[in-house]
């Protein structure tokens, strides 16, 4: 043992916090589901390689072991990072065989709000037109939309702003999530948690008409409802990342 041991501790615990998404499964057959995943990494190639995913099985209780293993196997060969297990009846027998943890998490969400409209697809029965020489276009600045809430966000729903902004005109509840890429704008009471810059963004911001969280979070660096002191808390509030401390200011 030295006789003058290091200051430095061989391990710290810090404050951050990541985003993992949950994978619930479905009973399907192995080229659907097959099919289903390379859609999705087809999709968002950057965002779902390596992405570390939480698996809910509620659905595939009736499912034999060894298919759902293979099913699991499946998910990974895709590039999934299988993190853990949703603790549930269906789940726990598995645990062991998978190797992976059960993982309790909070109330079960709504789902998140599918509140950005997915691209229409093109129809045969459009006339067509003769093609026509292409104009020379100008280079057009990249221009992610801002995803528009015109409702209050419940206990238990999360609404995510994949790539973006997120502006929710109503109050965010207690026991609700909202996440986004960029900023975060609320136009009413904040109750519920709060993440912005959720993919390591850390100079968004959060805003919000009044402040009284149960927690907030921008890269990962967050503060919950204990940490937030009485005299931060009011109307008006702004929430953004200096170093690594979440600063919360009146607008």
């Amino acid at each position: 043992m030295s006789a003058n041991p290091s200051p430095i501790q061989p391990i710290e615990f810090k404050g951050r916090m990541i985003l993992v998404s949950i994978l619930r499964l479905h009973p399907a057959e192995p080229a659907v589901l097959q099919e289903a995943l390379e859609a999705r990494m087809h999709e968002a190639p950057d965002l779902m390689r390596d992405m570390p995913v939480v698996v809910d099985l509620d659905a595939m209780a009736d499912t034999p072991a060894q298919d759902l293993l293979s099913v699991l196997e499946t998910v990974r060969q895709h590039g999934l990072k299988l993190i853990g297990l949703l603790h549930s009846e269906a789940s726990a027998p598995f645990a062991d065989r998978t190797g992976l943890p059960l993982i309790v998490l909070g109330p079960r969400a709504g789902g998140e709000i599918p509140l950005r409209p997915a691209p229409k697809p093109a129809t045969d029965s459009a006339p067509k037109e003769p093609p026509e020489a292409a104009p020379v276009a100008p280079v057009q600045a990249v221009h992610t939309p801002s995803l528009v809430v015109n409702q209050p966000v419940r206990s238990g729903q999360q609404v995510y702003a994949r790539g973006g902004d997120l502006i929710i005109t109503g109050a965010v509840s207690a026991g609700a999530e909202v996440l986004a890429d960029g900023h975060i704008h609320v136009y009413g009471p904040l109750r519920g948690k709060a993440l912005a810059g959720v993919r390591g963004l850390d100079s968004a911001r959060i805003f919000c008409r009044r402040l009284d969280a149960e927690l907030v979070s921008i890269a990962g660096h967050y503060r919950i409802a204990e940490d937030i002191l009485d005299t931060e808390r009011g109307d008006n509030r702004l929430i953004t990342l200096s170093g690594e401390t979440i600063r919360i200011s009146e607008i």
